[in-house]
Formats: structure tokens, sequence, C-alpha cells
């Protein structure tokens, strides 16, 4: 933000996006109040209706960033490479026997050795490319849940994510490229950074000196933040509290569509934090957000828990149950909404950023 400080005393110029944190913390709130009355008054149906009418997940990112389903034909494969080895390691004794007591087919049982050595070579070959196909699957899952909210992301802040190093997320992007997984991705310079999209990788593309200083401070600015502030690390120490909580929660609870979802929540809550670390600057904003979403998170989950370990079967309770089940959907979409709309802001943030260091740069001659 000095940028911005130098070119405009008062900080960023006014526009439109002013009141746009205000916005999105105002609906935030709205939804938990909406679930705090259903959890008290048992209101679960009529809670279900207030939250369909609040925003859902605004962007398509299916079109972007897709998710990659090979994980079940890799484990297949490996499953039917490994079935023709047995058979192969079975069938090479037999194979010997023929050599060591019959002469009349020795020479079949000799080609009979070398095929089956040949099939084995091959599954091997097989089996330990689709474990690194798998290897590859579980990582991309990883970086679909960030990229799948943003157009433009900082390599190292998605290796850190990820938490493998910077050379594998290239290596692991440059391959879901190839897969189509990501079609329209793309590396800016020194492969700094990722963008999702033709349309953004052109914008950066008219303005790429620009584009690159930014992100290089940027990539700076976490170097130099590298070790967390007391107040950060009590953020973070607070946010895994509720990810352990979500998770205990899904541990608990047996039915696997509640679990998906849970999984899913657990995903949009980590990212969340991950965000945190990354900007502490966004400490306030993602804070008081996760101060309205997880407590009122954690009391659904534990109302859910204890009317399903009454283990008291009536229409009332497992229409109670369906509805909470509802109700868990229904909060997932809207916060990934709302998070969406968080980094809508965010990249309007870093638009006026970028356009207020342009103008430095021309200031100082170093564009036109």
């Amino acid at each position: 933000m000095e940028i911005l400080n130098k070119i405009f005393p008062g900080g960023k110029p006014k526009d439109n996006t002013i009141n746009c944190e205000d916005k999105y913390l105002q609906e935030a709130q709205e939804a938990v109040e909406i679930v705090n009355n259903g959890v008290e008054n048992g209101s679960f149906s009529e809670m279900i209706e207030q939250l369909d009418k609040l925003p859902s997940v605004s962007a398509n990112r299916d079109k972007y960033v897709f998710k990659n389903h090979r994980s079940v034909l890799s484990i297949v494969a490996m499953v039917v490479c490994a079935l023709l080895t047995i058979s192969c390691l079975r069938y090479i004794p037999i194979c010997i026997g023929t050599i060591v007591y019959s002469g009349k087919y020795r020479m079949f049982a000799g080609i009979g050795i070398i095929i089956s050595l040949f099939v084995i070579v091959i599954n091997i070959f097989v089996i330990v490319k689709e474990v690194y196909q798998i290897q590859f699957s579980n990582r991309y899952d990883i970086y679909v849940k960030d990229l799948r909210f943003k157009n433009i992301e900082i390599v190292d802040d998605l290796a850190v994510y990820a938490k493998v190093k910077s050379e594998t997320v290239i290596k692991d992007l440059n391959k879901a490229m190839r897969m189509k997984l990501i079609p329209q991705g793309h590396f800016g310079r020194d492969n700094l950074i990722f963008i999702v999209s033709d349309e953004v990788y052109g914008k950066y593309k008219e303005k790429q000196a620009i584009y690159d200083r930014y992100y290089k401070k940027q990539v700076e600015e976490r170097l130099r933040m590298k070790e967390r502030t007391k107040e950060i690390q009590s953020i973070m120490d607070q946010g895994q509290g509720y990810i352990d909580k979500i998770h205990e929660s899904n541990n608990i609870i047996k039915d696997k569509t509640i679990s998906q979802k849970l999984d899913r929540m657990e995903s949009v809550v980590s990212t969340i934090f991950h965000e945190v670390d990354i900007n502490p600057q966004n400490a306030d904003k993602l804070g008081m957000f996760m101060n309205y979403y997880l407590p009122t998170t954690e009391k659904l989950l534990e109302t859910y828990i204890e009317i399903d370990e009454k283990q008291v079967k009536g229409t009332s309770l497992e229409k109670t149950k369906k509805d909470i089940d509802d109700a868990i959907d229904k909060i997932i979409d809207s916060f990934e909404g709302l998070l969406d709309k968080f980094y809508q802001q965010k990249e309007l943030d870093i638009a006026t950023d970028i356009s207020a260091m342009e103008i430095l740069m021309k200031q100082d001659g170093l564009i036109e």
C-alpha cells in the first residue's frame, strides 16, 4: 500500500467498490443470524428457505479449472496390471519345469518365459506410471481448491498451500495444461505467477512489465514477513482449532453425504486461513468473517451430532436431520459465494495497486 500512499495521500481513490467489504460482511452476518435463529428455534425448514435467498457462488470456475477424475482409472489400471503380473509369475515356474523335464516343448517354454518377463516389465512400468499419476491427482486436487476462486495466483503461495516445492507446482500445472484440466492456463515471466484464463492473460500481456514488478514486490514482501507475528499466529491457531472441530465432527458423523459436505467445508475454511497466512493485512477482514462463520457452523454441527447420538428413530427427528443436512449445503454455498466475493474485491485492490504502480513507473521514466 506504500505505492498508493505516495500517489493518493488519503489512501485509495474513492470508487463504487469502497463499500464492497462492508457488504460482504453484512451478508455473512445475515447468514449467521439465519442459522442461529434456525438452530435455537428448531425451524430448520424455514432456515433453508431463507438461506436460499442469500448469494451463492457467482463464478463458474469450471470453464477455467476442471477437476481431475483420472485417479479411478489409474487404480483400475494398477489392479489389472497387478493381476497380469501375478499370472505371469505363476506361469514362469511352469515354463521352467517344462524346459527341465520336456525336450519336445522346451523351445515353446523358453518363448513363454521371455513373453512373461516382457509382460511383467511392461506392467511394472504401467504401475509406476499410474502411482505417479495418483500422486499428481492428489496434489492437483489441492491446487483446484485454491485456483477455483482466483484469476491469478503467485506460484510460491500455491506451493505453500499445497505444502510442496515451487518446482513441483510448476511441473504439475504444466501437466494440467497438457491434460486440458486448465485449458487456458498461462505462466507469467520466470514462472512467478499462474493465470487461469486467456482473458486475464491478455490483460497481463498488455502491461506485463507493471504486473511483473508488482508481483515481484509481493514475493519480496512475503519473504520479509516470513515469520508470523503473535497476532497472526493467534488467528492461525484459532482457525486450526475450528478446522480440527469440523474434522472431528466429520469423524463422528457416519452419514457419507454429510461427510462429503464437511470435507468441502473444511477445504473452504483452510483456504481462508491460508489467505490470512500469506496476506496478514487481510487478517481483520477474514478474522471478522470467520468469527461470524465458524462459531455458527460449530453450533449447527453440534446440534446434528446431538440428534444423531440419541439414536431414536422418528419422523420428526429424521426430518430435522434432513433439514440440517440441506442447511449445511446451503451454508457452504453461501460462504463459498462470499469467499468468491472477497477474492473479487482483492482483485479490484490489485488492479488499483497496479494502476498506481504504472503511474509511478511513468513518473520514473521506466515505461512510456
